[in-house]
C-alpha cells in the first residue's frame, strides 16, 4: 500500500513539474510577442511592411526581433483562406492574446519569387491549447503586387467577441478595358466573416463574393 502511495507521489510531482516547465518555455516564448487587448485590425499592421519605389515594391519592415522557425506541424499545416500555400521556414513574432482558454499568436513573413520579384507579405493568426499544441490556424492577409497590374490585400478586423471580419480587395495600377477599370480603382472582392470557438477552431461563419472577375 505504502508503495503505490509513493507512486502516486512521485507522478503527481513528475505532472506538476512537466507543467511548470511547459508554462515557463510559454512565458519565455511570449516575450517576443506583443500583447493586445482585441479588437485589432489590419491597421495596426503597417509597422511589419512597407512599398517603395514607383513601381510598388514591398518588402517587410526591419525587424529587430529574432526570427523563429515554424514547427513541423505549423509548416505543414495549409491556414485557411490562404491563397499562396508556400512558406519560408522561418517567421517573425507580432502580436498575442487570449480568448477563451486559447492562445492566439500573430506572425508575419515574407515570401519572394524565384529571382526574388513577385514578393508576398503574411499575416497569420495561429491558435494554440494551453500547453502550447498548435490548433489551428488562418491567413488575415496576403498582400502582393499583382505583376504590375494592380496591388492585392486583405482588410481584417478582430472583434472583442472572436468575429474575425477578412475582407479581399484590389486597387488597380493600370487601366483594365475589358472590366472597364480605371488606374487607382479599388475593388472590394470576397468578404469572410470566421469565429473564433472555444476549441480554438477558426470556424467559417459566412462567405459573400462582391466581385467575381
Amino acid at each position: 500500500m505504502k508503495q503505490l502511495i509513493y507512486l502516486i507521489i512521485i507522478c503527481f510531482i513528475v505532472f506538476v513539474n512537466v507543467n511548470k516547465a511547459i508554462a515557463n518555455t510559454i512565458k519565455n516564448e511570449l516575450k517576443h510577442y506583443k500583447k493586445i487587448n482585441l479588437p485589432y485590425s489590419s491597421n495596426e499592421t503597417t509597422e511589419y511592411y512597407y512599398w517603395k519605389g514607383d513601381n510598388n515594391v514591398l518588402f517587410i519592415s526591419p525587424n529587430p526581433k529574432i526570427p523563429m522557425r515554424f514547427s513541423a506541424k505549423e509548416y505543414a499545416y495549409t491556414p485557411k483562406l490562404a491563397q499562396f500555400t508556400y512558406k519560408n521556414s522561418f517567421f517573425y513574432p507580432a502580436i498575442h492574446f487570449n480568448y477563451k482558454n486559447i492562445l492566439y499568436k500573430g506572425i508575419v513573413y515574407m515570401v519572394y519569387g524565384r529571382y526574388g520579384d513577385d514578393a508576398i507579405f503574411f499575416f497569420q493568426l495561429n491558435s494554440y491549447d494551453k500547453q502550447g499544441n498548435f490548433i489551428d490556424a488562418i491567413t488575415l492577409d496576403e498582400r502582393l503586387n499583382a505583376e504590375g497590374e494592380a496591388i492585392r490585400w486583405s482588410d481584417f478586423k478582430i472583434q472583442a467577441n472572436g468575429r474575425i471580419t477578412v475582407n479581399k480587395m484590389e486597387q488597380m495600377l493600370i487601366d483594365d478595358h475589358d472590366n472597364n477599370l480605371k488606374a487607382g480603382d479599388i475593388n472590394f472582392l470576397t468578404k469572410f466573416e470566421y469565429q473564433m470557438s472555444s476549441s480554438g477552431i477558426f470556424e467559417k461563419i459566412e462567405e459573400a463574393v462582391i466581385n467575381n472577375r
